[in-house]
């Protein structure tokens, strides 16, 4: 049942990238002035860093395992037909992580960017990606498993590297609808992005 979902989810995914792309443009939102101090930083390949990438989103609030992504896309693409809405690339937020929280716990958000003049009802709620400064990069492979650990753990190498501390939940940005091979796995493109900040000055020994 569980793989039934996920297919009529990338299904839905699918139609959302086709139809949703035209309103990215419409959908951004003040906040606090871009880094651009560190344009000069030589980026490891298909890392970036983008600045000014505040903007307005709709959103559908989870909360549990990740297993829910199936149905909650379901939801997510239902919901916003109901209402007219059609937004740009899908993504998902993720506020916390189940190698350090209970999975019932767990907090995050799919959604996509919020056309101008359109306004969400329940169950859907529109919110605002404040950070402005984000690492970025660019994933091709499988979803979840080693490769994606690897991507994930060279990102954070490299904000570490270049003078940057993690300053906010990390987003996933799907790009494509993913495929899926015999055995079950999903593949497809996304972008890893994660809001920073400059760290402060190691303290001197």
């Amino acid at each position: 049942m569980r793989r039934l979902y996920c297919i009529l989810a990338m299904l839905a995914f699918g139609a959302l990238l086709a139809a949703g792309a035209w309103a990215q443009k419409d959908c951004t939102v003040s906040g606090a002035p871009p880094d651009t101090t560190t344009v000069k930083v030589e980026e490891a390949p298909h890392i970036q860093l983008k600045v000014d990438t505040a903007f307005a989103y709709c959103a559908l609030e989870m909360t549990g395992s990740y297993d829910q992504h199936g149905t909650a896309f379901q939801k997510l693409y239902e919901e916003s037909a109901k209402q007219g809405i059609f937004g740009g690339m899908p993504f998902g937020v993720y506020y916390n992580s189940p190698n350090d929280t209970p999975v019932e716990k767990l907090k995050w958000d799919l959604g996509f960017s919020l056309p101008a003049g359109k306004t969400p009802a329940a169950p859907l709620v529109a919110k605002k990606w404040e950070y402005t400064t984000m690492a970025s990069l660019k994933y091709t492979g499988e979803f979840g498993g080693q490769p994606m650990i690897d991507a994930y753990a060279r990102l954070y190498k490299w904000i570490g590297e270049n003078g940057y501390q993690p300053a906010g939940p990390m987003m996933e940005t799907y790009l494509n609808a993913p495929s899926q091979d015999e055995k079950g796995m999903w593949f497809g493109t996304m972008e890893i992005n994660v809001p920073v900040e400059k760290a402060p000055p190691a303290k001197a020994k």
